[in-house]
């Protein structure tokens, strides 16, 4: 087995600190280097403002996880465009880039010995086998979740008036409640283990909406991956790497500016007209814990879940073109699927959920269950018995976001809060869901909100956090 390697910056420049005034005046920051932050960054930019963008880590994507594997860049998360997403393929077109490849939506479960496959290019195929994945009943309750998101794209985001409901009836027990053992067991776990790394009992009805969605759209692929959309942002807009942000300044009740030490350095105060927070809630509760105490604790409250990454290249492909992926429950991994439709060689294997979450990544506990993977997709699909060239192993402590029982009431609180702060907004995986859309829409729409507060339209000061109503 060849030696797992540790991800790499993909060249990213750093910029030095500007600070002169933008075409608008107002100069700035956005906290945070995942989808959530650089699509608030590029829209505040493109309304006018001078942006800076501050990112804690080396590199920027956050959880699309760009790394190497052998001399090939690779995405160890988050990788697939729906045909749904508009803001985030505005993000890639306004930088350059709008190049995608169909990858459609492909995902295999056993039932008594049987591949089911569900996927998107085969409609009719896809939902006789989700009539057989559980009761009559259970499935019909899916179909009317599933039409309600077709029908209203705001059900796609967390917070949205259809779920909001739903949370309110159904949020006093998790979503192992909700439906029958059978459909549990084949569909639902799989679907939130595979976007919030939980069990089906560590989550909760009211956010599901964002779970479904995803199966309901089809999807793309960038034809190069994200690496040259991140270049080119860092081209364009100041980017500071290893800046962790302290604390926010404010005084009478508005931003002044940001804490920021960097690469470990003493922090210093750089004045900012306004500020978007944009990364995980535990990060932004540790940023605002000064400011806003209150909100911070609830931010803290928040839940995320880790995942491990191993991709394998092979020597030959371990898929066929039909089945390109398969989740499995008796084991730490939960999932096994090829890194593109023509990249069948090359296989993720994401160990999340309760079983997954691992402890020991040494590269012998990782050989070991690489192995164990390997050995189920031999004996489920056939898979040959190929030889490892090249071997990635990613973790993330906190993975993916389970959000919290009772949601839109959380957002609530938060926008109530953000009131006594003008100048700052909230964008993050925990706003409007984990999908790269919903951090994308969040972005957005956290840009939008700041600009209009700058510009003096704002009706009073601190709009708040964004819900449903937000989506761009």
């Amino acid at each position: 087995m060849a030696p797992p390697h540790t991800e790499t910056h993909q060249g990213v420049r750093e910029q030095s600190w500007h600070p002169g005034r933008g075409p608008s005046g107002r100069r700035v920051a956005v906290v945070g280097g995942g989808v959530s932050g650089l699509s608030a960054a590029l829209r505040l930019e493109t309304l006018g403002h001078e942006v800076e963008l501050l990112e804690a880590a080396d590199t920027l994507g956050g959880r699309f996880g760009v790394a190497r594997l052998g001399d090939r860049p690779v995405m160890t998360g988050g990788k697939n465009i729906g045909r749904r997403y508009s803001a985030f393929r505005w993000f890639t077109k306004e930088l350059g880039f709008d190049n995608y490849e169909s990858f459609g939506y492909n995902a295999s479960r056993l039932k008594d010995g049987r591949v089911l496959t569900l996927d998107s290019e085969r409609r009719g195929q896809t939902l006789g086998n989700i009539r057989r994945m559980g009761s009559t009943r259970d499935v019909a309750r899916l179909a009317a979740m599933a039409a309600r998101i077709k029908f209203d794209d705001t059900n796609r985001f967390l917070g949205s008036r259809y779920f909001s409901g739903v949370s309110a009836r159904h949020d006093h027990a998790p979503l192992s409640s909700f439906f029958g053992p059978e459909l549990t067991s084949m569909l639902i776990r799989p679907m939130v283990i595979r976007n919030n790394g939980a069990e089906p009992d560590e989550v909760y009805p009211g956010t599901f909406g964002t779970n479904l969605a995803m199966l309901l759209d089809h999807y793309d692929q960038l034809t190069d991956g994200v690496e040259p959309v991140l270049d080119a942002f860092a081209k364009r807009i100041p980017v500071r790497l290893g800046a962790r942000v302290e604390s926010v300044e404010t005084s009478a009740g508005a931003v002044t500016g940001l804490r920021v030490s960097e690469d470990g350095g003493p922090a210093r105060v750089v004045p900012y007209d306004g500020v978007v927070v944009a990364t995980p809630a535990p990060a932004a509760a540790g940023i605002l814990r000064s400011t806003l105490p209150a909100l911070a604790l609830r931010l803290a409250d928040v839940r995320y879940f880790p995942s491990t990454v191993v991709l394998v290249e092979y020597d030959r492909p371990m898929f066929g073109e039909d089945v390109r992926a398969l989740a499995m429950d008796d084991g730490p991994c939960s999932n096994a699927g090829s890194y593109g439709m023509h990249d069948r060689h090359i296989v993720r294997y994401t160990y999340s959920g309760r079983e997954g979450r691992l402890t020991d990544l040494s590269e012998r506990a990782v050989d070991r269950l690489t192995a164990d993977a390997e050995e189920r997709l031999r004996t489920h699909l056939g898979a040959p018995h190929a030889e490892r060239v090249n071997v990635l192993v990613k973790h993330w402590d906190a993975a993916y976001s389970g959000y919290l029982p009772h949601h839109p009431q959380f957002l609530a609180e938060a926008r109530r809060h953000l009131a006594g702060v003008a100048g700052l907004e909230l964008a993050g995986d925990y706003v409007l869901g984990v999908a790269i859309e919903n951090c994308a829409r969040s972005g957005r729409a956290a840009a939008r909100r700041l600009a209009t507060h700058l510009e003096g339209a704002a009706a009073r000061p601190g709009t708040g956090a964004p819900g449903a109503e937000d989506p761009a």
